[in-house]
């Protein structure tokens, strides 16, 4: 039997058709199929991205790997989201449906995901489900296991969010994520902060490519002779009130022309909306939501991620250690990123260690 891959449509809960791309072993017996849960944001089955030498199907990295160990892979477009031709994304979004993309929506969507592929292919009815979130994902995927405890075997989950949403928007927004760049560029002593003499060192040579030449003392806001978070939080004060008053006020024009990920400009198709917000922030943080539940949990973060607080994280390790979870295994690799550094594997072919981790994981179980 030869490997296959195809596009496949499911109708779900409300009717709405979900398009996602399967991607099958060539083997008789199929164990396992691995269901990527998407991170914030429009998405597409392929996740085409250009990365300067030429475009990239970001799926496929994932598909390769599992279909190469036996294992089924599932990946989908986001609500609203469908494949397009226009760089950077690669993506268009019809803007009616994409305000249906939300939690609630994101967990029955997965139910009838699973539904419809185990019915499709007998070679997939017994096999196990393992939900690989990453980013949101990783909030997604513990909401459905809670929801539908029997129909997934195991959590694999990336660049976690410790904490409910509204707190990782706002350390976002706060100097936390600001922060991450400038430890990782400057920061030689390990201490959480940049003397001046740390910043002049520059040992990446970022000062000029990245700051624009901006003297310490411009950054040093507090003027205390170092660059820590206190500094990136009164500077970013006014964008921060800016976009929890959106959210509230339900002003998602602004959030679309004003709230986008420090890689794409103001132009970008992206954008997450205040009904999205809204509802992450009713929602259970992982701390509270991942020590109730008892199936197997595998979790990958770095220590240089700008999206997620490594501290959050440390945190949730330590509780699930007092509470003796042992089904719950925290994973923090030092230097990784919120993609656990797949920039590695796209730009050197370099395989990161905490990804590595991540699929030695799915391989195991």
């Amino acid at each position: 039997m030869n490997p296959s891959s195809e596009i496949i449509e499911i109708t779900s809960f409300d009717g709405y058709t979900l398009k996602g791309r399967l991607t099958l072993p060539g083997v008789d017996t199929i164990d396992k199929i691995v269901i990527f849960v998407n991170s914030s944001g429009p998405h597409t089955y392929d996740t085409l991205r250009n990365f300067g030498a030429g475009v990239v199907r970001h799926n496929d990295f994932y598909a390769d790997r599992f279909r190469e160990h036996g294992i089924a892979f599932f990946s989908y477009n986001t609500r609203g989201v469908s494949l397009g031709d226009t760089p950077p994304l690669y993506y268009t979004i019809d803007e009616d449906q994409y305000l249906t993309y939300l939690p609630s929506n994101q967990i029955e969507d997965i139910y009838c995901m699973i539904k419809a592929i185990k019915a499709g292919d007998p070679r997939l009815a017994n096999s196990k489900v393992l939900l690989w979130g990453h980013s949101e994902g990783a909030v997604i995927a513990p909401l459905f296991a809670e929801k539908y405890p029997g129909m997934v075997d195991a959590l694999i989950l990336l660049g976690v969010p410790a904490d409910n949403m509204r707190d990782v928007l706002m350390w976002q927004n706060s100097g936390g994520s600001s922060m991450v760049f400038f430890r990782k560029n400057f920061d030689r002593d390990g201490d959480g902060r940049i003397s001046k003499a740390e910043y002049q060192a520059d040992p990446n040579k970022v000062v000029a490519s990245v700051l624009q030449n901006a003297p310490f003392e411009q950054i040093d806001v507090s003027k205390d002779g170092y660059i820590d978070e206190q500094d990136f939080f009164d500077v970013l004060r006014g964008r921060r009130e800016a976009i929890f008053r959106a959210i509230e006020n339900r002003d998602n024009l602004w959030l679309k022309n004003n709230y986008k990920p420090n890689n794409l400009t103001s132009t970008s198709e992206w954008f997450l909306t205040s009904e999205w917000f809204l509802e992450h922030f009713s929602l259970k943080s992982n701390m509270e939501l991942l020590p109730s539940l008892d199936l197997p949990i595998y979790i990958f973060n770095g220590t240089l991620d700008p999206n997620c607080d490594v501290n959050s994280m440390y945190a949730l390790k330590n509780k699930v250690e007092q509470m003796k979870k042992s089904n719950i295994k925290v994973n923090i690799f030092e230097g990784h990123d919120h993609e656990l550094n797949i920039a590695d594997y796209i730009f050197r072919a370099v395989m990161p260690e905490g990804l590595q981790a991540a699929f030695d994981a799915v391989y195991e179980f």
